[in-house]
């Protein structure tokens, strides 16, 4: 019966009803294309940053004797995500040939399972030491394709005589241009360690016959590492400057976060205003509708209803006023939200969404507008209704 009485208030006061929801809708429509925005523009920075794993590499500048000990520490690291030893800067460089077309000097670097680069292009890192990934731009320079087999060369001096190993290698896959924007090649770990040895003097396999491989290797001069996101970047970067010189992308995460930090204090800082302004105008609204309400409330009273029952009737007025208050605005906020990303699709990429929301975000925007209203209903209700003196207000019946 009290729910039968709720809606049959509203449908008698519909035109009421409708302006208390229009006036709701005008405080929370905003508010959810307001907190799109902000979530909206700083998922995209930090989804740029983060998608790429350039940005989560930390290069080391100098050559040192790094012991096995340096990369077990590092493995070892929670905030590492990849780790995997580098030779000397003078031995990792290569020549490529294929159909009569080379490109020298391309920079040779190890991979395996976990390469975070090869994730990205879903690709595998368990190479055999005859297999490669090239980068896009190389690819396209000697327009290659996956399955081409091409020259890998390598070059020493020995004896004042220029020793060249040519071997056949085959391209397993094509790594595009904004993941290795330079002309580089990606092999098996042991196959960089066989091109140091040649060009030290060994004969090692795959470049030589392996009758003097080199058994006395203790250090690496390098370390490819990626930390596993850019909140790892830091710690790792402290970590690694205390002895050794190194390069990172640190400045433009501190850069992202700045961004973060200065957009959430101004739409906390309009969000905060509009919700204390949405809350008092909600007060308000209720307030009015139940001093309009004040005889008919009365009447109930005489009635025979008790006054938790009126309380109740007018908390489930208040509440089915809220949903429908959400719901439109929900309706309002995506109509906002497709205007917002056509407007900047053009701008800033089809892929681009600065304005979105989560469906988390959805429903905890429903929960907090519905628990806000039935708690200003149930307050204002608690001065207004229950106090309620049935002759005083009958009296200029």
């Amino acid at each position: 019966m009290i729910l039968k009485l709720a809606l049959c208030s509203l449908r008698f006061d519909k035109i009421i009803s409708i302006c208390i929801v229009a006036s709701l809708c005008a405080v929370i429509a905003p508010l959810l294309l307001l907190f799109s925005l902000r979530f909206g523009i700083i998922s995209n920075l930090e989804h740029k940053l983060s998608s790429n794993p350039t940005n989560l590499e930390i290069r080391m500048m100098s050559g040192y004797r790094l012991e096995q000990q340096f990369f077990d520490d590092l493995k070892n690291n929670p905030h590492v995500g990849f780790v995997i030893p580098l030779t000397r800067s003078l031995s990792v460089t290569a020549n490529v040939g294929f159909n009569g077309k080379i490109v020298q000097n391309l920079e040779t670097l190890p991979t395996a399972n976990g390469d975070p680069i090869l994730e990205e292009m879903n690709l595998n890192g368990n190479l055999s030491e005859t297999e490669a990934y090239l980068s896009e731009t190389t690819a396209s320079d000697l327009g290659m394709r996956v399955g081409d087999t091409f020259k890998f060369v390598i070059s020493r001096i020995t004896d004042n005589k220029t020793v060249n190993a040519v071997v056949p290698f085959t391209l397993k896959g094509i790594i595009k241009k904004e993941l290795l924007p330079h002309k580089t090649i990606l092999v098996n770990f042991n196959t960089l360690v066989y091109m140091e040895d040649f060009r030290d003097g060994f004969e090692p396999p795959v470049f030589s016959d392996g009758s003097n491989p080199n058994s006395q290797r203790k250090t690496f001069a390098k370390a490819r590492i990626y930390v596993k996101s850019l909140n790892d970047l830091e710690p790792v970067s402290k970590q690694l400057r205390q002895n050794y010189s190194i390069t990172d992308k640190l400045s433009s995460v501190e850069n992202l976060k700045a961004i973060s930090r200065v957009l959430s204090f101004i739409f906390s800082t309009i969000a905060i205003t509009s919700i204390v302004g949405g809350v008092m105008a909600t007060v308000g609204l209720i307030f009015t509708n139940l001093s309009r309400l004040e005889k008919t409330f009365a009447l109930l009273f005489l009635s025979g209803l008790s006054k938790s029952g009126v309380f109740l009737i007018v908390i489930i007025q208040n509440f089915i006023l809220s949903v429908c208050s959400y719901f439109c605005s929900l309706g309002l906020f995506y109509a906002g939200m497709f205007t917002f990303n056509l407007y900047f699709k053009d701008l800033l990429g089809p892929q681009t969404l600065v304005s979105t929301l989560t469906i988390e975000h959805v429903i905890a925007g429903g929960l907090m507008t519905c628990i806000v209203c039935v708690a200003v209903s149930m307050i204002v209700c608690r001065f207004k209704v229950l106090n309620l003196k049935v002759a005083d207000s009958l009296r200029n019946v």
